[in-house]
């Protein structure tokens, strides 16, 4: 089955308008950063599953730096700029954005850099909520618990035989530092998965692979489980760049991949 890649007409989860949003009820923040600049954190892509090779082109057009990790093995996030928080945001344009490197954690060769959508600020969910206007923007579901906050997007676009392919993206980050903790996009059709990616924040005692039977409830009680006794590093949130809402940039990374 060919995927009609550059004609994808689903409502993309993490996709909303490009026009700033404004915040009516609150101007004024309580917005931080969790992390120090040099922070680092590791991630491992635990399945990268793809019916046919040629879906890493799609895969690659929201997680630009699949296609140059491997699954199982580590990588090292580092921390190499964080925007100063205003005390004053009034739309989605204004708020601050973070930049990272992604290296292999074996020989800390480059996989890309300038990436803004692995850390985003923390402290104020009700504002950022707000500003987002994810709860008003069709086909995304606001994850917020004690733990996490995130968005599960659910869409559908059309192959080129025909058939429709329903898409379910989600990323959840963790609230006491803002990074990334959970990301998974999953193209499927009549039951049958196209492609499957997931990528995690890895924490010692959790799994760097996941079979295809193991469910997702399972990989967030290893989550949890693992982070419990650990000193959580400080990481915080993913800003606005290109003056976009931050839901639209936390599924448009920048694709500048680094010299091999």
């Amino acid at each position: 089955m060919k995927l009609k890649f550059l004609t994808l007409t689903f409502v993309l989860i993490l996709i909303c308008s490009s026009v700033p949003i404004t915040a009516e009820a609150q101007s004024n923040n309580a917005l931080e950063w969790g992390v120090d600049v040099d922070e680092e954190f590791t991630y491992v892509l635990q399945r990268a599953y793809l019916a046919d090779p040629s879906y890493i082109q799609i895969v690659a057009t929201y997680m630009p730096y699949v296609p140059s990790m491997t699954v199982g093995e580590k990588a090292t996030l580092r921390v190499t700029g964080l925007d100063e928080i205003p005390s004053l945001i009034n739309e989605s344009s204004q708020m601050p954005e973070s930049s990272c490197v992604l290296e292999r954690a074996n020989d800390s060769v480059p996989i890309m850099f300038g990436l803004e959508d692995f850390v985003i600020p923390i402290g104020d969910w009700e504002f950022i909520n707000e500003i987002t206007n994810i709860t008003g923007s069709e086909g995304i579901t606001l994850v917020d618990t004690t733990e996490e906050w995130g968005t599960i997007g659910t869409g559908s676009y059309q192959a080129l035989d025909g058939s429709v392919i329903s898409i379910t993206i989600e990323i959840r980050y963790e609230k006491e530092n803002g990074t990334l903790n959970y990301m998974r996009q999953r193209h499927s059709t009549l039951g049958n998965d196209l492609i499957d990616v997931i990528l995690v924040n890895w924490h010692p005692g959790m799994p760097t692979t996941v079979s295809e039977g193991l469910q997702m409830s399972t990989i967030l009680i290893y989550s949890i489980a693992a982070a419990v006794g650990l000193i959580v590093a400080i990481i915080v949130y993913q800003g606005y760049r290109a003056k976009k809402p931050v839901v639209q940039k936390l599924g448009e990374t920048k694709r500048e991949t680094s010299k091999r």
